[in-house]
C-alpha cells in the first residue's frame, strides 16, 4: 500500500516490512471496511538482544525525533542479532500488539547500499507504522522496537535472513539479487508514537435523541435504543468522547475502531472489534481515507480529533442507499445505519495519501 520505502524494499517486501498484510477498498469505492475473522498469529518479542560491534559502530547525528544523519561502515558483519539503544525514551512502554509510528532507515552493510534513506520524520511523520508482533512483517522489526518506550532511538543489525525470517524470504523478495540472505542489514529507527486501540478522550454530554452507547472494558461499544422508534430524517453526529489529538481533514488516512448497526433490525452488520481482518491480532483497527467511505462515515470523521469517540446515525442516502453491500442480508436500500467510531490516529495527511497512492487497509 504505502510506497514510502525504496522500491527495492517495499515493492518486493511490503507485507513483510511496515505496511499492511491486506489491502482495503479503492479510494473511489464508497464503502465501509469489510473485516473477516481469522486465527491470530504473532511474533515473540525478544528483549535479550545485546549491543554488538556493528550496531555500536553506526554513527548517528541529530536529535531523537528528528531526521538523523547516518553512517554505516561498509563491510561490517554481524554473525548474530545486535541491538543498541542510542537514546532511551521516557514515553509509554511498547510491547507485542502495540501499533507504533516510527522514523526509519535501512542499510545493507555488506554492499554499502542504502535500502531506505532516513524517512518518516518531519513532514513524512506517520508514513511508517507497524504493529509489533505481527507476523505479516519482518520479525526483525518487532525485535528491534518491541522492548523500548516511546522516544527511543535504536540500531538493529542482523543477517538479512534473520531480519526477514528466512533465507527463502530474502531470495524471493529481493529477486534482483540486491540483498543476499547472508548480507548484514542495519536498521535505524525512532519510536515516535504509540497509538491507542480505543478512544481515550473525555466523556461528553449525551446528545438528545441519539442511541445510548456503553463501552466494555476493552472498548467494544454496545448500542441501546428503541428499534421500533422512527429514525432521524437527517444524518446526526454526536461526540461521545472528545480527544485532544490532530484534527481529521478531508482525504486524511485515519485509523479507527468501529461498529455498525442496522436501525430496524438492531443487528450489528460490521465491526472491527473482535475481528482480525485476516491479519495477526484479534481486534485490529482499520485505516482508510475519509474520501473512500460512504458519506455518513466521512461526516462522522472529518473535523473531529484523534482520541474521540463519535456516534453517527446516517440516513440511507448517506449510507449505502440503493447499492447495499453484496453478500449480506441485513442492509437494504431503506436502511438507517448507526456507527460508533473510535478515532485512533491520522496515519497520513491528505497530501501524503495523494502523493503515495495509499488506498487504505484493514490490517495494520
Amino acid at each position: 500500500m504505502r510506497k514510502s520505502l525504496s522500491i527495492v524494499v517495499l515493492a518486493a517486501a511490503s507485507a513483510l516490512l511496515l505496511t499492511a498484510c491486506a489491502g482495503g477498498g479503492d479510494a473511489k469505492t464508497k464503502s465501509t471496511p469489510k473485516p473477516t475473522s481469522s486465527t491470530a498469529k504473532t511474533v515473540s518479542v525478544d528483549c535479550s538482544l545485546k549491543p554488538g560491534a556493528v550496531s555500536d559502530g553506526v554513527q548517528i547525528s541529530g536529535a531523537q525525533g528528528s531526521t538523523p544523519t547516518v553512517k554505516v561502515t561498509k563491510g561490517a558483519s554481524a554473525k548474530s542479532e545486535q541491538r543498541t539503544v542510542v537514546t532511551k525514551g521516557s514515553g509509554d512502554d511498547v510491547k507485542a500488539g502495540t501499533k507504533v509510528v516510527i522514523g526509519f532507515a535501512a542499510y545493507d552493510a555488506t554492499s554499502g547500499a542504502t535500502l531506505q534513506a532516513p524517512s518518516g520524520w518531519g513532514a513524512d511523520r506517520g508514513q511508517f507504522a507497524l504493529r509489533l508482533g505481527a507476523s505479516s512483517q519482518a520479525p526483525g522489526f518487532t525485535r528491534m522496537f518491541g522492548c523500548e518506550p516511546v522516544g527511543s532511538r535504536i540500531v538493529y543489525a542482523a543477517k538479512a535472513s534473520t531480519a526477514f525470517g528466512s533465507a527463502k524470504t530474502v531470495t524471493s523478495d529481493f529477486s534482483d539479487g540486491s540483498v543476499k540472505p547472508g548480507d548484514t542489514l542495519v536498521f535505524v529507527g525512532d519510536i515516535l508514537e504509540a497509538k491507542a486501540d480505543k478512544a481515550t478522550g473525555a466523556p461528553q454530554p449525551a446528545k438528545p435523541g441519539m442511541p445510548a452507547v456503553k463501552d466494555a472494558a476493552d472498548g467494544t461499544p454496545k448500542v441501546s435504543y428503541d428499534k421500533s422508534s422512527t429514525p432521524p430524517s437527517t444524518t446526526q453526529v454526536a461526540v461521545l468522547k472528545k480527544g485532544t489529538g490532530a484534527k481529521v481533514a478531508s482525504g486524511d488516512l485515519v485509523s479507527v475502531q468501529y461498529q455498525g448497526t442496522e436501525w430496524k433490525s438492531g443487528k450489528i452488520f460490521d465491526q472491527s472489534w473482535g475481528t482480525s481482518h485476516g491479519c495477526d491480532f484479534a481486534s485490529v483497527p482499520s485505516a482508510f481515507p475519509t474520501t473512500g467511505v460512504v458519506k455518513g462515515f466521512a461526516k462522522a470523521l472529518e473535523g473531529q480529533t484523534v482520541g474521540s469517540q463519535v456516534e453517527v446515525v446516517m440516513t440511507p442516502a448517506d449510507g449505502y442507499g440503493s447499492n447495499p453491500p453484496s453478500g449480506q442480508k441485513t442492509i437494504t436500500k431503506d436502511s438507517t445505519l448507526i456507527f460508533v467510531v473510535d478515532i485512533l490516529g491520522v496515519d497520513m495527511t491528505a497530501a501524503q495519501v495523494q502523493s503515495s497512492g495509499a488506498q487504505g487497509t484493514t490490517c495494520d
